[in-house]
């Protein structure tokens, strides 16, 4: 029986990149290489997408993928060329360009069959906010919590008045659209507070308190 490709995708722009890096060398040791051979992409912290490895058996343990300090520019192809028929996209990315729809919505103009939500669902369930609202519209209890947009924080002191003035300390501090604790903190008191939203503000223009 003739194996199946799976192609992983992995790296990526967001702050995340190197999480993903680990996700793909776990997946392409976990494949069950009798029915599969492993073709991989790498995705650099500027976007430009790398043919790097190939696996018809499971990888050693000393195997490492591809990242952006042994990136190999030659290697560099149009998103387009990891198209190949009877294949299908597994995207390792974590965060923006990954998480969010996007590659999902690539991959969809493209015809590529991958594992995972589609662009609709990776879209919304990537951006903390807009599930809170969602949520709160269909009437499921959650934690409450408080908004705050980038440009909002020119005025410090408005905005921490504004969540002090909802939540006792402790609270905590997310990037609406970032995972694997990039950018969370937890804040037992104002000045704590303050440096959260600010570490916060680096990885996204939305910030959900809660």
């Amino acid at each position: 029986m003739s194996k199946q490709t799976l192609i992983l995708l992995y790296g990526g722009r967001s702050a995340e990149r190197e999480v993903s890096v680990l996700s793909a060398e776990s997946v392409m040791r976990a494949v069950d290489y009798s029915a599969f051979e492993v073709k991989t992409y790498f995705i650099t912290q500027s976007g430009d997408f790398i043919k790097t490895q190939e696996f018809t058996e499971t990888p050693g343990d000393d195997e490492k993928l591809m990242t952006n300090a042994t990136v190999v520019a030659s290697q560099a192809i149009k998103p387009s060329d990891i198209y190949e028929e009877g294949a299908v996209v597994f995207p390792v990315l974590h965060g923006l360009c990954g998480e969010d729809g996007t590659i999902q919505g690539l991959l969809e103009l493209a015809k590529i069959p991958y594992v995972g939500c589609g662009v609709l669902a990776s879209a919304v369930s990537m951006d903390k906010l807009y599930t809170k609202i969602i949520v709160d519209e269909l009437g499921i209890r959650q934690a409450a919590y408080v908004p705050v947009m980038k440009e909002q924080l020119e005025d410090m002191n408005k905005v921490v008045n504004r969540i002090e003035g909802r939540f006792a300390y402790p609270v905590f501090i997310k990037p609406s659209n970032a995972g694997s604790s990039k950018g969370v903190s937890k804040a037992d008191n104002r000045e704590e507070l303050e440096a959260g939203l600010t570490e916060a503000a680096c990885h996204d223009r939305k910030i959900l308190v809660e």
